[in-house]
Formats: structure tokens, sequence, C-alpha cells
């Protein structure tokens, strides 16, 4: 369900001010006015789903707290960060394993902040090694 914004009919419509905004609250009982009143909106559905598709990971949106959206843009990108993939004109967008040789498979790949494929088998050799070559500069193992 692809949405636009601004939704006709939203509740939510003209109440924002550089006052006042329930949406981008930063106490309690302005989120909890916010709620409430998508709590009454008939466009929430439409809200939430402009919300998941665009990244809308501040403010309350469609009857949902910041952290509740966080969880739902996750889960409708798959676990990828900001829902950047390879696209398929990139040069490395063939590769189906790292330089390493272990496979770019749903199990060994993440996504970098700056949308980078990374290989999770090098992220753990990685951290090994950092921890055990702070352990002997800590006069640990030698």
């Amino acid at each position: 369900m692809s949405a636009a914004y601004p939704l006709d009919g939203a509740v939510c419509e003209g109440v924002a001010t550089a006052d006042y905004d329930p949406f981008f609250a930063e106490t309690p009982e302005a989120e909890a006015d916010a709620l409430a009143m998508c709590g009454l909106c008939l466009v929430r559905r439409a809200c939430l789903a402009y919300a998941v598709e665009t990244g809308q990971v501040f403010g309350i949106w469609g009857g949902k707290t910041q952290r509740e959206l966080r969880r739902l843009i996750v889960r409708a990108r798959g676990g990828r960060s900001r829902g950047r993939r390879v696209p398929p004109g990139h040069p490395n967008a063939h590769k189906t394993h790292c330089k390493r040789g272990h496979p770019f498979d749903a199990a060994n790949t993440y996504y970098a902040a700056n949308g980078e494929r990374r290989c999770r088998a090098c992220r753990r050799a990685r951290l090994a090694l950092a921890r055990r070559v702070a352990g002997r500069a800590n006069g640990g193992e030698r």
C-alpha cells in the first residue's frame, strides 16, 4: 500500500504549531495526547504505511511510538539498515562472496549504516582479533 502525505481527513491536520507538536513529543503527556488523537483517526493505517515506507523513525505516526515504528521499519526492510541494498547496476552487485570467500547470503550478510554490504563472518573474525590484541596490550595472554 503506497501512501501519500499529507493525508486528507487526518485528525492531526493543523494541530501542530511552532510551540506545540505532540507528535514529536518531549514529554510523556504530549506523547499521550498524540497517541489519543491517533486512536480517533480514520486514516491511521495509511499514516502508518507512509511512515514505514518512508522510514520515519522520529515522532508518532499511525498511533505508534518511535520505538514501535523503528521495529516495524526494520521488519519491513528485512533487517537491512535504512533500506539500502546494492543496486542492480552497481559494480559489486554481482558478487556472491566477500573478499575472504564467505557467501553473501541472508544469514551471513548485514548492511552497515552507510549502506555497504558486509560479511558477518569477517566481522566476527575482526572482533576476535581485536579482543586478542587488547588482551595482550593489557598484560593478558602472550
